[in-house]
């Protein structure tokens, strides 16, 4: 038997497949409820990554949410564009720093009840199983890998 016969069957078996298939779905449980204050799952991530450290270079929060800088650049141009984020040169001329305008805190708080259940419809899936267990583990994996 070859390789490719014995592994084609297998596919539901790969963690990285898999790993993919939840994050869509869960995407998609954030983004149905998070539509009604006009964010996307992605959006709200990188809000809550700038809203946690109040004022930081790109490259910080790249790095606490795992994403290429020019990635982020791009997702934080939109949020700019909206006047939900602002960026100011840093001590370094070449450094930008990002934060949270009045607007973009505003947004985020209105949108919480909306994460929060988002959360909860996540968890029954988990079949009752803790979120912050999860997250615990998956932010382990993640910080592992890099």
């Amino acid at each position: 038997m070859s390789l490719f016969e014995h592994y084609a069957p297998r596919g539901l078996e790969c963690v990285c497949g898999n790993l993919r298939m939840a994050a869509r779905a869960v995407s998609s449980i954030y983004d149905r409820h998070l539509k009604a204050v006009g964010l996307q799952s992605s959006q709200m991530a990188v809000l809550w990554a700038v809203a946690g450290r109040r004022s930081a270079p790109v490259n910080e929060i790249a790095g606490v949410i795992a994403m290429d800088e020019t990635t982020l650049l791009r997702n934080l141009r939109v949020l700019e564009r909206r006047r939900l984020v602002a960026f100011h040169v840093g001590d370094d001329r070449r450094e930008r720093i990002v934060q949270l305008t009045a607007e973009g805190r505003a947004l985020f708080e209105s949108a919480l009840p909306a994460w929060k259940e988002a959360q909860g419809e996540v968890a029954k899936v988990l079949d009752g199983g803790s979120v912050d267990d999860m997250n615990r583990k998956l932010v382990r994996l993640t910080r592992s890998l890099r």
